[in-house]
């Protein structure tokens, strides 16, 4: 016992157990920054969808699962195939949301999302969709943000208060409509973010 008591008292590990919780009061505060700008990324949406299509922001679907509205296609990260069959829309076929509203909703995420363009490498090509349920986007605007997040370890993650601080940063990255609450440009290989990320891996 002896042992760790003087581990503890190193100052290598105090250092350490400092800036650990450093990290998780600015997860905090980001994560009440995050709830908020979550809330004003689905208004928007809505806004934008009721300009385009003529759908009520007031119009509401829980019908369509995640599968619905997304084609059969690997580029989806969702999509596996055995036997000539995939798994993913095996019970949830891909059809068009009788409310003319999820579709528009996935579109919408795909347009926000800074690595749509498919000249990017794999592992950064757009929304992580195995993350998110698509009945509950219009209740909750957290599954629409989990399209954001990276797709190891989020998938459970039903809660804003549950995600990590790497989670909250890679939604702020990741979609666009955060980057007007950033004085930094998040489109050069340089950024806050990035930097931030970074410091998590060493």
């Amino acid at each position: 016992m002896s042992d760790y008591i003087d581990i503890i008292r190193k100052p290598e590990t105090q250092n350490w157990f400092k800036a650990a919780m450093g990290m998780n009061i600015t997860r905090d505060c980001l994560l009440d920054i995050v709830k908020e700008i979550t809330h004003e990324l689905y208004n928007t949406i809505r806004k934008e969808i009721n300009r385009k299509h003529g759908v009520p922001e007031i119009d509401v679907c829980s019908q369509c699962y995640t599968p619905n509205v997304l084609t059969c296609d690997t580029d989806n990260k969702c999509c596996h195939y055995k036997n000539g069959r995939c798994a993913f829309h095996d019970i949830y076929k891909p059809r068009n949301c009788s409310a003319n509203l999820c579709n528009e909703i996935c579109k919408e995420i795909v347009c926000r999302h800074r690595f749509r363009n498919r000249s990017k490498p794999k592992s950064f090509q757009g929304p992580t969709w195995v993350n998110t349920d698509a009945s509950k986007w219009c209740a909750e605007p957290w599954q629409i943000a989990k399209c954001y997040l990276s797709k190891d370890g989020y998938k459970d993650v039903n809660k804003e208060e549950e995600a990590d601080f790497n989670g909250i940063v890679n939604i702020m990255y990741n979609c666009e409509f955060f980057q007007m609450y950033f004085k930094d440009d998040l489109t050069q290989k340089e950024n806050v973010c990035i930097k931030v990320l970074l410091l998590q891996k060493v």
